[in-house]
């Protein structure tokens, strides 16, 4: 065969990075020969893998295909491999989980509990952003599973519904500010509550963090528009608003058709679900 192993490793692991320094960084190689690495393997597949710029690197279409094709058979030469003991399931292969940083306060903690109980070999890369870019990333090859809230449809990737949450609008126990309403006015849930909230506040502060907005509303300095579940990971003593619009959100699994089919992968979507059991 043609390809090197190490320069197909090199670029799976540069794949989800932003620049060749982040990525050297990452495998503890030297910036030079990661260049080579990568060039190397480029010259093998006879087509461009990454859009260099000054501002770092990205995908090509063709890098694209490549890395799922990668990916593939980097868990096949893992599954090849015999474990010193049936407790080293990883055998050095680290594997991405995605969510949305508030998420993960309340599902990645419970989930690598569960994985480490199993697999103290375990290694993992988290990755943090709105579920529609995780989804995206699952879609692209640069994320291996995540936790994503209301995903889209899609044939090319296996969604499981795991729980559900209540987007609806809280308040501190004090003397609250009614007249201001904290939220990210960016998401679906808000835009829905705002459209159906008759009597909404003319003043809204917003903010993309939900950890903030729950540390707001426990200050009084307004209403919040939150998910249960955001709330619960705050520590904060909130309590909703009677009579006033919600949204259900689905929270969902999704990973590729191909992930799942080794130990490791299994022990992942396993610790993964059992987070959201209460």
């Amino acid at each position: 065969m043609k390809y090197r192993i190490r320069d197909i490793e090199n670029f799976v692991a540069t794949s989800s990075c932003r620049t060749i320094v982040e990525a050297s960084t990452k495998l503890e190689i030297s910036q030079p020969a990661l260049s080579e690495s990568l060039k190397r393997l480029e010259t093998d597949a006879g087509t461009i893998l990454f859009y260099r710029s000054r501002t770092g690197i990205e995908l090509t279409a063709s890098g694209r295909v490549f890395l799922g094709k990668a990916q593939i058979l980097l868990r096949t030469l893992t599954e090849l491999e015999f474990p010193d003991s049936d407790k080293a399931l990883f055998a050095g292969r680290s594997i991405t989980i995605g969510c949305h940083t508030t998420v993960a306060q309340y599902t990645i903690p419970k989930a690598l509990r569960h994985i480490r109980s199993a697999a103290p070999d375990y290694r993992v890369e988290l990755r943090h952003d709105l579920s529609r870019n995780i989804q995206l990333g699952i879609q692209r090859g640069t994320i291996d599973v995540g936790i994503v809230i209301n995903p889209v449809p899609n044939p090319d990737l296996v969604i499981q519904k795991l729980a559900t949450d209540t987007v609806t609008v809280w308040q501190g126990k004090g003397a609250v500010d009614k007249d201001t309403v904290i939220a990210n006015t960016e998401l679906f849930q808000t835009q829905s509550i705002f459209k159906k909230w008759k009597s909404k506040p003319g003043k809204v502060i917003q903010t993309d963090s939900l950890e903030l907005i729950c540390s707001m509303v426990n200050e009084n300095l307004g209403l919040g528009v939150i998910p249960s579940r955001a709330v619960s990971a705050s520590g904060f003593k909130l309590k909703p608003v009677a009579d006033l619009p919600s949204y259900s959100d689905e929270i969902c699994l999704v990973y590729r058709p191909e992930f799942g089919r080794n130990p490791a992968e299994k022990l992942v979507i396993e610790g993964i679900k059992q987070s959201l059991k209460f």
